[in-house]
């Protein structure tokens, strides 16, 4: 959302965002990687991440993310190895409890 430049509160615009990362990228990555260069379109893809992640509902995901369709922010959730371990664990936890 644009805080500081037209259109106020409105959606930023590649511009907009760009802008503050071009700033900042050197800072994106400890330690520097060669020829690293951050990019505003990364936060989309950790933004609809960390949704998912944190159970938000897909179309408040896919309404954030101003996707025409839930299944376009597919490309934006990845699944992380975190995620992985905590499928696996959940599987071997009810198989242990369906056991017992």
């Amino acid at each position: 959302m644009n805080l500081f430049h037209a259109p106020l509160r409105e959606p930023m615009k590649y511009d907009n965002a760009h802008e503050p990362v071009r700033k900042y990228d050197c800072f994106a990555v400890w330690p520097p990687v060669s020829g690293f260069r951050a990019q505003p379109h990364m936060l989309r893809h950790s933004a609809i991440t960390k949704m998912r992640q944190a159970g938000v509902d897909r179309r408040v995901a896919q309404e954030i993310g101003g996707h025409v369709s839930a299944s376009s922010q597919n490309v934006y959730s990845h699944v992380t190895d975190s995620d992985k371990r905590e499928a696996v664990e959940m599987v071997a936890a009810a198989r242990r409890q369906a056991q017992s």
